[in-house]
């Protein structure tokens, strides 16, 4: 059973990652002009997803959804960017993944609140 989860897993980070390539390749193709944004500074990606997820709380987001936020205050993100980072996050369980959005832990730690199932999740 741990094989399958662990082979699922792999999987998923896979799935991240060929995402975030096409991402990066779609924006590539598209020529046309966007309206000025304020770049995210190096470093303050991380910062500014942090502070996304904090304020989204327990609906949580996903690499796109924190881009249309991110852009809604002015900041301009990369989508492939933060798909690696919310990947980089869940493996250093600051995020938990439902297969549909990221959480802080913390939010879904919240006492009387039932971790949400996924259905290849057997565990409950």
């Amino acid at each position: 059973m741990n094989d399958i989860r662990s082979r699922l897993e792999r999987i998923r980070r896979e799935i991240e990652k060929l995402q975030a390539q096409e991402s990066l390749l779609l924006e590539m193709l598209d020529e046309t002009p966007t309206p000025k944004q304020t770049r995210a500074v190096k470093g303050s990606v991380k910062t500014t997803v942090l502070d996304l997820l904090e304020e989204v709380g327990r609906s949580g987001l996903n690499a796109a959804t924190a881009v249309d936020l991110a852009k809604e205050k002015g900041i301009d993100l990369e989508r492939g960017s933060v798909s690696s980072l919310l990947s980089r996050l869940k493996t250093d369980e600051v995020v938990v993944y439902d297969g549909n959005a990221y959480r802080l832990k913390k939010f879904t730690e919240m006492p009387g609140v039932t971790p949400l199932r996924t259905s290849g999740d057997r565990s409950f």
